[in-house]
């Protein structure tokens, strides 16, 4: 008699915004999903609102036996397919999905915000400037507003940029 199959876990690419909906077929199917989430500030009609959404938008995390229940997982609705390297879904660590349950709270990560210091190095993320390196001058009146001195292409020096 053969041992029983390893129960591991894998990670399953869904379809753009079906996270939850996968999340909620596979609790039926598997003994354990976890998706985690990430509790944010986004740009939402010109203002910083708080949001939740996948902490890794179309991925979730599945632990099950591999050959008992791929092909169902695999042509479920809502899934494009198991992370493989070629056409072997990789087992994910336990390590890596218990490192990210140490950082979340009921599931949730949370992005903490950390007051920035006048002279603090950054690179701008967005916007016309992206990838430009400035550094944090002071806060100005109103929400999410700062002042940065952007270092331009020549590196002539930095310049006050306001918004």
């Amino acid at each position: 008699m053969q041992g029983a199959e390893a129960i591991d876990w894998y990670l399953i690419r869904t379809k753009t915004g079906k996270e939850k909906w996968v999340r909620d077929q596979l609790r039926t199917i598997v003994p354990e999903v976890f998706l985690p989430m990430l509790k944010a500030r986004t740009p939402r009609w010109g203002r910083m609102t708080p949001s939740l959404g996948p902490l890794f938008p179309c991925y979730l995390f599945g632990r099950f036996e591999l050959r008992r229940h791929y092909f169902e997982i695999k042509y479920l609705a809502g899934v494009h397919g198991l992370v493989s390297a070629g056409s072997e879904p990789l087992a994910v660590p336990a390590q890596i999905l218990e490192q990210i349950r140490q950082r979340a709270k009921d599931g949730v990560v949370e992005i903490t915000e950390r007051p920035l210091s006048k002279g603090e190095q950054l690179v701008v993320v967005q916007g016309p400037f992206r990838g430009f390196g400035a550094v944090f001058e002071r806060y100005l009146s109103g929400d999410e507003r700062v002042a940065i001195l952007l270092r331009t292409v020549d590196e002539s020096g930095p310049r006050l940029v306001l918004p």
